[in-house]
């Protein structure tokens, strides 16, 4: 995430390309903070607003931003420190932007994606119970509710949270997850694209990237590719076995025509919509299943009912 939860991608993308635009124009850092950000929050506004007069006491931007009560991440810190440093400030602006925008399309499909699992699941249990129980005095019992409630609660839950190593651990026990996890973790890879444009070196900008990624086996062998790095090998050699053989390749393009933050700007254009067209067939499977099992449900429970009203009949 950009900044904390409590705060909508929507308005993140939105304050970074008014932010941008506004230093492209020629306005001081100070009042494009006071600017952007219009159509945001109030709690947004006032954390700007709050960077805004840090700035004016003579304070750099992301120190002044970092005085903002737990507002903005070590990464997105860590980035406008630099491309303030190196005169790239607006043009970071605009990736974080769209990196933002890009964020919220695919929590958008992981919502999607884990609210059907959650139906499908909560009404394959329903249609269990029905087959077992054969009554339906279960339907009547206040904790079977609060179960399927708190189903669907947490797969709303699994579907709106970031990523940690510990998540991470426990869904890459399921296989049928472990392509999905794979392009996230290589979609978090590629912003190494990010502190490279900026200018910041190799090494430095693996150790920021390392830190970012939930994968904790991709980050141990970032660890071990940046000791082979400032031993003198290349990345795509210092990465080999370690990640996708197609990343692999296009990094070892990269480097061999000098032009490694563009390449893994494609690299990551490619995981993106790898990860999208994913999902979405793994949403078109699961809709239907949940509406299916929701049906069946009926179904059962109905013939049930009816067959408690014929018996009930005299004779």
């Amino acid at each position: 995430m950009v900044l904390s939860p409590k705060f909508r991608l929507k308005e993140i993308a939105s304050f970074f390309h008014q932010f941008s635009a506004l230093l492209d124009a020629g306005l001081p850092v100070q009042q494009s903070l006071t600017l952007a950000g219009k159509d945001c929050s109030v709690a947004f506004q006032r954390s700007l607003q709050q960077a805004s007069t840090n700035v004016a006491q003579g304070q750099d931007l992301a120190t002044a931003m970092t005085l903002t009560p737990a507002v903005w991440s070590p990464w997105t810190l860590a980035l406008i420190q630099i491309a303030e440093y190196s005169g790239s400030l607006a043009a970071t602006c605009r990736k974080l932007a769209i990196a933002a925008e890009q964020q919220q399309r695919r929590a958008r499909l992981y919502r999607s994606v884990t609210l059907a699992g959650g139906a499908t699941v909560s009404s394959l249990l329903l249609l269990l119970v029905v087959l077992s129980q054969g009554s339906r005095n279960f339907l009547v019992q206040p904790g079977f509710w609060i179960t399927v409630g708190l189903l669907l609660a947490g797969a709303y839950l699994l579907g709106t949270r970031s990523l940690t190593p510990s998540l991470y651990r426990s869904l890459a026990r399921l296989p049928v997850l472990k392509p999905f996890l794979e392009a996230q973790s290589m979609l978090y890879f590629t912003e190494l694209e990010l502190p490279l444009t900026c200018g910041v070196p190799l090494l430095s900008a693996l150790e920021l990237v390392r830190d970012r990624i939930p994968n904790p086996e991709l980050a141990k062998n970032l660890t071990i590719a940046s000791q082979q790095v400032a031993r003198g090998q290349t990345l795509s050699r210092s990465l080999q076995g370690k990640i996708p053989a197609i990343a692999l390749q296009m990094i070892r393009t990269g480097e061999e025509t000098g032009n490694l933050d563009a390449m893994l700007q494609k690299l990551a254009a490619y995981y993106e919509g790898e990860l999208e067209l994913k999902l979405r067939q793994l949403q078109g499977v699961l809709r239907p299943l949940s509406l299916l099992a929701g049906g069946a449900f009926v179904l059962v429970l109905g013939m049930q009912m009816v067959r408690s009203l014929l018996g009930a009949l005299p004779g």
